[in-house]
């Protein structure tokens, strides 16, 4: 102790000009994901004026009184869908401990996900679910990190094979050529990756031993535990069986999304191969690397003009397209996410906050 003192109410130290503590959380989020949000806010809009320069909004409203609303609807379901079945492949990424899992509470957490990484930056919606199934399932965080690593190197596996299979259907122009071939690199990257750390588990551990001399002894055996767990929750990759069983999930899934792109084709009467409502999805998950606003407004509509100016498309019915599989693909689990976040959080009798969030991204 130094002898000085000072009132409780006190903002600041005496002597010392320096931000109280809250403000230093602050800075982080100032200058780190304000910055992204700002960036990505200017791109959006920069590839929204992109998509609109050609495409005069008078006719593009006239496109839509022409649209067939039994194909919306049909594409809508689609899209619902998609739900329970990525929540069965959730639930077998938790073998051999996935009993005790029932697959409609896991979609309803999926749900939540998906609506808040659609209107949060960074992503949010994973932290929800870590959130989520520590405090209803018991499930550690660490593990369900784990499963989270593991299904988004399924889909990049997915959308490696469609990659590859592009070119067989589609001449790919150049602006797609070098991000398919950067993704493919990555893709191969991060397979092998989390190939090797799920073969090499003991030694990867042996080699973060020593490293735990530098955390409090409080924290030494929580985080080998974390570890621990997050490492084994990849033996799922080490098992034939449940290696096929969520591929052939994962294989189901992605063919759904295709169909869902080909339905929107038949509800504004496009008369395009399957092979387009292929790589419209292609071009759609590469460019989720792109900084965009919360929803990928623009960015999204912006690529679907690119993607069936392949095919011949004009811009104004193919921002028509963008905007139709927009709503197609943003509304339900948005609207649904909301539902399942209010039941959770917000209704009479809930027990769960989402203050986690506000923590994540403020810093304070």
């Amino acid at each position: 102790m130094n002898g000085e003192e000072r009132s409780p109410g006190s903002a600041l130290p005496p002597g010392n000009g320096s931000p109280p503590k809250q403000a230093h959380g602050l800075w982080p989020w100032l200058n780190g994901r304000a910055l992204r949000i700002v960036l990505g806010t200017l791109l959006s809009l920069l590839f929204l004026w992109l998509a609109l320069r050609k495409a005069p909004l008078d006719q593009v409203l006239a496109t839509f009184a022409l649209v067939r609303y039994r194909y919306v609807a049909l594409a809508l379901a689609l899209v619902l869908l998609s739900a329970p079945l990525r929540a069965l492949r959730w639930k077998l990424l938790y073998h051999p401990a996935q009993e005790g899992l029932p697959v409609l509470p896991l979609a309803a957490i999926l749900l939540i996900g998906q609506m808040l990484n659609i209107v949060l930056p960074a992503r949010g919606g994973e932290i929800a679910r870590i959130y989520f199934m520590n405090s209803t399932a018991g499930r550690r965080p660490a593990h369900t990190l784990g499963t989270i690593v593991v299904e988004k190197w399924l889909d990049i596996l997915m959308l490696l094979v469609l990659l590859l299979l592009t070119p067989l259907f589609v001449t790919l122009p150049s602006w797609f050529q070098d991000s398919r071939t950067a993704l493919a690199v990555f893709a191969v990257a991060f397979f092998s990756t989390a190939l090797g750390v799920s073969y090499g588990q003991e030694r990867l551990l042996r080699l973060a031993a020593p490293g735990a001399r530098f955390l409090p002894p409080r924290w030494r055996r929580p985080a080998r535990e974390a570890l621990e767990t997050g490492l084994r929750s990849l033996d799922v990759l080490r098992s034939p069986r449940v290696g096929l069983q969520l591929q052939a999930w994962s294989l189901l899934i992605w063919m759904l999304n295709v169909l869902v792109n080909y339905v929107v084709f038949l509800a504004l009467g496009l008369s395009l191969p399957l092979a387009a409502a292929v790589f419209v999805l292609a071009v759609l998950q590469v460019g989720v690397a792109v900084p965009s606003a919360p929803g990928r407004l623009g960015v999204f509509h912006y690529l679907c003009v690119l993607a069936l100016s392949v095919f011949g498309v004009e811009g104004t019915m193919a921002l028509s397209y963008g905007i139709a599989l927009y709503f197609v693909v943003f509304l339900p689990p948005t609207a649904l996410g909301g539902l399942c976040l209010w039941w959770y959080t917000v209704r009479p009798g809930a027990r769960h906050d989402l203050s986690f969030l506000f923590h994540r991204y403020t810093g304070l």
